[in-house]
């Protein structure tokens, strides 16, 4: 895969996180992702964290001290996230080998989700 230059040191870092098993799914998705990026766009990354939450916080500083660019983080362990917006960044690029299973488990958990909002809602596609 051709990782972008100025995303190097956070593909590293992602690596490395994910090699400890901090992490284990990590989606870039966005303008990055799409080749559209411009002199203002953020990095819009999906991770799903595997430690505890009172480390959470540590392992997101490191990404976000990984990059000079603002770094959006959705995270993908957070069962409250809008299903639609996880489904859009789980077609996005891995940047990391994904955990087949908890891969599995999240995009299950979406689309289930999503199709029941969309039940309540009255739509039918």
């Amino acid at each position: 895969m051709q990782i972008d230059k100025e995303l190097e040191n956070l593909y590293n870092l992602l690596r490395k996180l994910r090699k400890e098993d901090k992490i284990l799914l990590a989606y870039i998705y966005g303008s990055f992702a799409t080749g559209k990026k411009h002199a203002h766009s953020d990095i819009d990354l999906a991770i799903y964290f595997n430690v505890p939450e009172e480390q959470i916080i540590e392992v997101i500083d490191e990404i976000l001290m990984s990059t000079e660019r603002h770094v959006e983080i959705l995270r993908l362990d957070d069962e409250e996230e809008s299903p639609f917006i996880v489904q859009k960044a789980l077609k996005g690029i891995p940047l990391v080998e994904p955990h087949k299973e908890t891969l599995y488990s999240v995009a299950s958990r979406v689309l289930h989700d999503s199709e029941s909002i969309r039940f309540r809602r009255g739509y039918k596609e």
